[in-house]
């Protein structure tokens, strides 16, 4: 594995828009320690290895889909700071 040096821990500061400034050194042997236990797990043989989704036995409990809000609408939008038409009015975001 190549060494981390400080130009590239300065073009991971830019690339991230986080300013780093004293400590490039002490980033680059950490950020080189992670790399270099991540190739460690390459070596682990995952040949006959199933995926998993959970590391529990049980199978998820599943809730039945029922509506438990009769048509609150007015209680909700009594709340909101801003209502058009019966919703929510949020400002624009997006240029």
């Amino acid at each position: 594995m190549p060494k981390i040096t400080q130009k590239d821990i300065e073009k991971i500061s830019r690339l991230a828009q986080i300013e780093v400034s004293n400590e490039k050194e002490i980033l680059s042997t950490q950020i080189e320690n992670v790399i270099n236990w991540i190739e460690k797990l390459n070596e682990v043989n995952t040949e006959n290895v199933e995926p998993m989704i959970t590391v529990h036995d049980q199978p998820l409990k599943l809730n039945k889909d029922l509506v438990s809000d009769e048509n609150n609408k007015d209680n909700v939008l009594k709340n909101a700071p801003k209502q058009v038409y019966g919703y929510f009015a949020v400002p624009k975001v997006i240029e």
